[in-house]
Order: C-alpha cells, then structure tokens, then sequence
C-alpha cells in the first residue's frame, strides 16, 4: 500500500476508531487500572446505554433536518420553474424576433394576376387596326 492509501484509509476509519477508542477502550483499561482486574461488562453496559440514548437523538435530529432539507428542496425547485420559465420566455421573444427580421430580409414572390393591362393594350391596338383597316376601303 501506498502512504496516499493508508493516510486515506485512516481517515476514513478515524470516525469510527476515535469515539470506540474513548467511550469503551479508556473507560475499561481506567476501571482495570483502578480495581486491578479486567471488569468489562459494566463499563460496556453504561456505553451501550449511552450509544442508544445517541442513537435516538440522532433519530429526532435527523427527522429534523429531513423536514428542513424537503422544505428547502421544494423551494428550490420552485425557485428553478419560475427561473426555466422566465428563461423560456425570453428565449421565446428572442426567436420571434430573430423570425421577424429573417421574414423581411426575405424576398416575397410577385403574385401572378390576370394581365388586364396588356389585355386591355392588345385590345385598343386591335381595335385601332380595325378602324383603320375599315376607313381605308
């Protein structure tokens, strides 16, 4: 192993090691100390009740902070709609502007109509042969 993995290893064994060093290991050797005589079970008794009485403050503490963080989560992600719809919006507005000036750099086609103008010329210079056709005879 290498001294990275090992320094890595001790920090995450260091939360664990620690409290059962303090709470069980030194209150034995003190009592053996004391009393001359190895006497685990009362000094094991009084951490198991300790362990469980932490356990169930733990337990309210921790349906605390799980109300708090749903509540804060929901804010959020409220907060995160109205920011995605504002966002939505704009990125809507700037679209249609986008379309509007691309529409009139855009040349729209001539509409094709009924020539009633070179109708109506085709028909006066028909109508000036035929004058002239007939005054001639």
């Amino acid at each position: 192993m290498s001294r990275r993995q090992v320094s890595q290893s001790a920090r995450a064994l260091a939360p664990v090691v620690i409290p059962l060093v303090t709470k069980i290991v030194l209150p034995i050797a003190i009592e053996s100390l004391r009393r001359r005589k190895f006497a685990p079970d009362g000094v094991l008794d009084d951490a198991k009740e300790a362990l469980d009485m932490n356990l169930k403050k733990t337990k309210t503490e921790i349906e605390g902070v799980k109300d708090e963080a749903m509540a804060r989560g929901m804010k959020i992600y409220d907060e995160a709609r109205k920011q995605g719809a504002e966002l939505l919006d704009s990125l809507a507005r700037k679209g249609v502007e986008v379309a509007q000036e691309w529409m009139e750099s855009v040349e729209r086609p001539r509409k094709r109509r009924f020539p009633f103008g070179k109708l109506l010329a085709l028909a006066a210079v028909v109508g000036i042969g035929i004058v002239l056709v007939n005054n001639r005879k």
